[in-house]
């Protein structure tokens, strides 16, 4: 008994931790504003649907299980440090970045992180991955709480490829804490219900239009508009996708919208049944090529027999 009272304790405190952390309760107090705006443009019985509802609380409920899974990912990310730390990757000295402006480094730090997420975004919608990052294009309403829809696994590819590529720029601290609260805002951003295309400066900065395309469910729009600060990134590598308006169908087809239970074992489901797709293919090729070397012994004996 002393256990699961000591467990709900810690689940307490971490979600205390996370309500008084300054950069979180600058998020919430964004989410309530981009709430209110919405409200304001569409009605309380639109912005509220019952629709809306079932996508908002399974949002919620995979953010709490992340909650609770947070600490083995952490673990497991520290794993990845320690082998990191083995390779030797020589890392730029700090002396580099002293006397330039935060906000100079603050700006690298969030150029960095984008072009570093582009290819970890890039990676994760290819088939074996893909079963992880799915969860996120599961909501099928869209809106700023979609930030928090991510499955606990995709954390840590996350958090493995920026330990990859990004530990050997040693950027300072501050910095990358002010590029991380401005990330993070931003993504909220980019999740909002709305219609903003942001005109001449579209390639240069992410708007609503322009990721909504990435969550729509059109297979001209899969693996498209992968960065999530700045466009120009799929310019360049060839995922640029916004042919106007985005009035399409949201969401991830043969993925559950909402069934928190099945999208929370929606990896393992899925890497199963590819892993049978997989020894079903190489059974059939075993048994090709069983059946060629059988056609080529019987057709030697019928040579001889002539």
């Amino acid at each position: 008994m002393g256990n699961i009272v000591d467990f709900i304790t810690g689940l307490f405190e971490v979600w205390r931790g996370q309500v008084s952390d300054p950069d979180k309760q600058c998020v919430f107090a964004f989410l309530l504003l981009l709430l209110a705006i919405d409200i304001a443009r569409k009605g309380w019985r639109l912005s509220w649907s019952r629709r809306a509802v079932e996508s908002v609380a399974a949002t919620l409920a995979i953010f709490h299980i992340n909650v609770v899974l947070v600490p083995a990912v952490w673990l497991l990310s520290e794993q990845l440090k320690a082998l990191y730390g083995l390779l030797g990757i020589p890392s730029v000295p700090s002396t580099v970045w002293a006397g330039l402006p935060v906000w100079m480094l603050s700006l690298l730090a969030i150029l960095a992180h984008d072009f570093a997420n582009y290819w970890n975004h890039r990676v994760m919608h290819l088939k074996w991955l893909w079963p992880v990052h799915a969860i996120h294009h599961s909501d099928p309403v869209v809106n700023g709480l979609t930030t928090y829809r991510v499955h606990a696994l995709e954390m840590l590819v996350m958090w493995g490829s920026y330990t990859i590529l990004l530990t050997w720029l040693g950027l300072p601290a501050d910095a990358m804490g002010i590029g991380a609260l401005i990330l993070v805002l931003h993504n909220v951003y980019v999740h909002v219900d709305v219609d903003w295309g942001h005109g001449p400066l579209r390639m240069l900065i992410a708007s609503p239009r322009f990721h909504r395309w990435h969550h729509a469910d059109e297979p001209a729009a899969y693996g498209k508009n992968l960065a999530n600060v700045f466009p120009f990134f799929d310019w360049i590598f060839g995922t640029y996708r916004v042919p106007g308006p985005c009035r399409v169908v949201m969401g991830a087809t043969g993925v559950p919208s909402n069934d928190v239970v099945r999208l929370t074992l929606w990896p393992l489901l899925e890497w199963a049944r590819l892993g049978r797709q997989q020894l079903k293919g190489l059974r059939t090729s075993i048994g090709g090529l069983a059946r060629d070397a059988s056609l080529g012994k019987v057709g030697t004996l019928d040579t001889n027999a002539d």
